[in-house]
């Protein structure tokens, strides 16, 4: 199954669920001559019950409201940067 978010003209977002695939993401980013991609696997289904629990754990102290993945690894990866000791 795929979708696409039209974003801007000549811009768009495609996501493509496939059956029998289980624990692999990969996000493509098209760009003039080149591409960029992210993937996850996984192993194992545990790691989606890990990151569900992180992400219960990054909410219990939050208003009530919609919230989304990015924002919980911006707040973990920001931290984890002002922490770094150049």
């Amino acid at each position: 199954m795929a979708h696409q978010l039209d974003l801007e003209p000549n811009k768009h977002v495609n996501s493509i669920r496939v059956g029998g695939i289980v624990g692999k993401h990969e996000v493509i980013f098209g760009l003039p001559y080149q591409t960029i991609r992210l993937t996850h696997e996984s192993i194992n289904r545990a790691a989606f019950g890990t990151g569900a629990a992180f992400a219960g754990k990054w909410l219990y102290d939050k208003p009530p409201g919609l919230y989304s993945m990015e924002q919980v690894f911006h707040e973990k990866f920001k931290k984890q940067i002002q922490e770094l000791d150049f």
